[in-house]
C-alpha cells in the first residue's frame, strides 16, 4: 500500500531527523524529547507503533488465510520475542531505563495485543482504552509513577501497556482501512482522530499535572490518545496524496520498506556522532551533519532496495 509505505517512510525520516538534530543545544524544542510535553519528536515514536499496528494487522489476516491461525501466531510469537531480544542487544540489558527504547517497546506491544487482534473493531478500540486506564491507575495509585519519572523513560517496564494501546488504535484504522470506501474512511477517520486529540488534549488540562499532562517519559494517557489522534489524520493525508491523488513524496517509500535495518543503521551512526561535534555547535553545523547522517541511511535504503533485499524478523 502506498499510503502506508509513505507514512512509515516518513516515521523512519522523522526518527532520524529527531535523533539526530535533538542533540544539540541550538535545536528548537519541538525536535526534542521533554519532560512534559507534545512535540515533533514525541509524535515519532506513536506514528512508527501505529504504522507496525496496521501492517501487522495486514499481514496477519493475510497469513492466516495462507498458513492458518496456529501457524500464523506462533510466527507472530517468534517476531516479537526476536525484536525483543535485538532490542536488548542494541540498548543494553537494562531492565529499569534505557532497555525500554523503541524496539522493546514494539515486541512488548505486540505480544499484549497478539490474543485479541482478530477481534471486532470495537473490541480492539474498546481494548485499547482500557489499557489506558490500567495504566493510568498503576501509575497514579502505586508508585510506579514517581519512579519511573526518576528512573525510567517511555513508561519503563509497564509502559509497554500503554504502548499496546497505540498499536491497538493502528489495528482499527487498518480495519476501516480495507472495508470503508475511500470517502467514508477518510470521513470516519478524521473524525475519530480529532475526537481523540480533543480528548488527549483535555486530559492533559487534568490535575495534578504530575499524572494528566503530555509526557512521553510518563505515557500517561493524555500522550498516547492525543498521538493516536494525530496518527489518523496524518495517515489520512498520505492516504489522500498517495492513494487518491497517486503523489509520492521522495525518498520515504525507500526508507519505510527496510525500517529495522535503518533503524539499527542510524543508532550506529548517533553513535558516532558525539565524537565528532559537541551539543554547543553552531547550526551549520548541527544541519550538515544531519544531511551526511541522512544520506548514509538513505544510501542503504536505496541498495536494499535496488537489490531487492527486506529484512523481515
Amino acid at each position: 500500500m502506498a499510503s502506508l509505505d509513505q507514512f512509515r517512510g516518513f516515521a523512519i525520516f522523522g526518527m532520524i531527523l529527531v535523533n539526530y538534530l535533538g542533540y544539540f543545544e541550538i535545536i528548537p524544542e519541538t525536535m526534542k524529547h521533554p519532560r512534559y510535553g507534545m512535540t515533533f519528536a514525541n509524535a515519532i515514536a506513536p506514528f512508527f507503533l501505529f504504522a507496525v499496528g496496521m501492517g501487522f494487522y495486514l499481514s496477519l489476516t493475510k497469513n492466516i488465510a495462507k498458513l492458518g491461525k496456529q501457524k500464523t501466531f506462533i510466527a507472530a510469537i517468534k517476531r516479537y520475542a526476536i525484536l525483543i531480544i535485538i532490542g536488548i542487544v542494541v540498548y543494553g540489558p537494562d531492565p529499569v531505563c534505557d532497555m525500554w527504547d523503541a524496539l522493546v517497546d514494539i515486541g512488548f506491544a505486540g505480544l499484549l495485543t497478539l490474543p485479541f487482534i482478530l477481534s471486532k473493531r470495537w473490541v480492539r478500540f474498546s481494548l485499547a482504552i482500557v489499557y489506558l486506564i490500567i495504566y493510568q491507575c498503576l501509575f497514579a495509585f502505586t508508585g510506579y509513577g514517581e519512579w519511573t519519572m526518576q528512573k525510567s523513560i517511555d513508561g519503563g517496564p509497564l509502559g509497554i501497556i500503554s504502548w499496546a494501546s497505540i498499536l491497538f488504535f493502528g489495528t482499527v484504522l487498518m480495519d476501516d482501512l480495507r472495508n470503508a470506501s475511500p470517502g467514508v474512511f477518510v470521513k470516519r477517520s478524521l473524525i475519530a482522530g480529532f475526537i481523540l486529540m480533543a480528548v488527549g488534549f483535555g486530559l492533559s488540562l487534568l490535575q495534578p499535572a504530575s499524572l494528566w499532562q503530555f509526557s512521553q517519559r510518563s505515557m500517561t494517557m493524555s500522550y498516547p490518545i492525543f498521538a493516536s489522534g494525530l496518527s489518523f489524520v496524518t495517515f489520512v493525508l498520505f492516504y489522500w496524496l498517495a492513494d487518491i491523488k497517486k503523489i509520492q513524496i521522495p525518498h520515504l517509500t525507500i526508507l519505510g520498506m527496510n525500517p529495522l535495518v535503518i533503524y539499527i543503521v542510524q543508532q550506529v551512526l548517533l553513535e558516532f556522532h558525539g565524537d565528532l561535534l559537541s551539543k554547543t555547535a553552531p547550526l551549520w553545523q548541527a544541519l550538515c551533519g544531519f544531511v551526511i547522517i541522512y544520506m548514509l541511511c538513505y544510501i542503504v535504503a536505496r541498495y536494499m532496495a535496488k537489490n531487492k533485499l527486506v529484512v523481515k524478523i
